[in-house]
Formats: C-alpha cells, structure tokens, sequence
C-alpha cells in the first residue's frame, strides 16, 4: 500500500492510498482518498474513490 499526502483544501488534510502491481503501476480499483480534519487531534473526517468527490463532501460539510 502507498500513501502519498496532497495539498490541504479548506482545512483538511488529504492523503491518496492505493496498490501498485509488480510492474509498479497503480492499480485503479484501489485508489482511496481519505480526508482528517486539520487539528489538533486529526480526527478521520471521510473518504471517497476520487479526489472530486472528496472535495465536494467537505465543500457539502462547510457549507
């Protein structure tokens, strides 16, 4: 599993995991993005298949 951390958005910290095959390409159906909340305790906000859509669950969650 590789775990790569992304730029911030609107205060929330978001890291990018998936496997790679042997020929170390990513294997797609794998790819998660998680979002933490920027704080102190960096408490688990959600996660989504694509990096829009975890955008647009906090932009829903700020409004």
């Amino acid at each position: 599993m590789t775990v790569k951390l992304l730029k911030p958005y609107k205060g929330f910290e978001i890291e990018k995991s998936y496997e790679t095959k042997t020929d170390d390409t990513i294997r797609k159906n794998t790819i998660v993005y998680t979002a933490y909340a920027n704080d102190e305790e960096n408490a688990l906000f959600d996660a989504a298949t694509t990096l829009a859509e975890m955008k647009k669950k906090i932009d829903i969650y700020l409004r």
